[in-house]
């Protein structure tokens, strides 16, 4: 994965700018280069283990998808905004049988490994080209939160489970079933009900993000997002507990 995560780098496309986030502005490539590849493998990670219901990855990425290819459109990078589109048209008909398909008629089909992990690929590398700050894209206020903030659901997800299996002594390896479909379900959801929540919940988080990201600071932007996050979490957590003792 770090090879891999590697190749966009070194064809020139790393994170050079944060735009401001905790005072940080533009970034050397000895800084910009690391964290590129870092976020890249832990985005093809967070895609890969989102993948637990039917429909959750696919459709999270297809949100991720959508306002990215539109961000495209907005500053005219059409090849850009192809291949958002492009791999959007390639998840409908695999979200459509993996949600809806019957095993019993051998219509059912699902992602894999390398089906995620190349989402995850692909994700990053159009998130991190729209953060890049170059002559050919325009100067956009907070780009990076604004580019990342498609894909806040699985990446904070990521950070909290590895965080609640530390704190309760577990290798942050191990898998279980904390993850936010689990806790979904947990709360008596369906299915599909927990993924349409959950991908309410992605279109939320970057429709907002996007609207006031021109009036609020990068920073409290972020600071924001993630205070919103745990409090949800900690909601959920309360109604999961609740209902499991009745």
């Amino acid at each position: 994965q770090i090879i891999a995560a590697a190749m966009i780098p070194l064809s020139g496309l790393w994170i050079n700018n944060l735009y401001g986030i905790l005072g940080i502005h533009e970034l050397t490539p000895w800084l910009g280069i690391p964290l590129t590849i870092l976020l890249i493998v832990f985005i093809c990670n967070a895609i890969n283990l989102i993948d637990g219901i039917d429909g959750l990855a696919s459709g999270l990425s297809c949100v991720s998808l959508i306002i990215l290819g539109c961000l495209y459109i907005h500053n005219h990078l059409w090849m850009y905004a192809m291949l958002a589109f492009a791999s959007f048209g390639v998840l409908v008909p695999f979200f459509y049988y993996n949600v809806f398909g019957k095993v019993e008629r051998c219509r059912k089909i699902f992602m894999g490994d390398t089906g995620s992990l190349t989402l995850g690929y692909i994700l990053s590398f159009l998130a991190i080209k729209y953060s890049q700050n170059t002559e050919s894209i325009p100067v956009t206020q907070g780009a990076f939160v604004i580019a990342f903030s498609t894909l806040i659901v699985p990446a904070f997800d990521v950070v909290r489970v590895v965080i609640v299996r530390i704190y309760n002594g577990k290798s942050p390896f191990e898998p279980d079933k904390n993850h936010i479909h689990h806790q979904f379900l947990a709360m008596g959801f369906t299915v599909r009900q927990a993924m349409l929540l959950i991908l309410l919940v992605s279109c939320v988080f970057s429709g907002i993000n996007i609207l006031l990201m021109p009036y609020v600071d990068n920073t409290l932007m972020l600071i924001g997002d993630i205070v919103v996050w745990i409090g949800l979490n900690l909601w959920w957590s309360n109604v999961r507990r609740k209902k499991i003792t009745v």
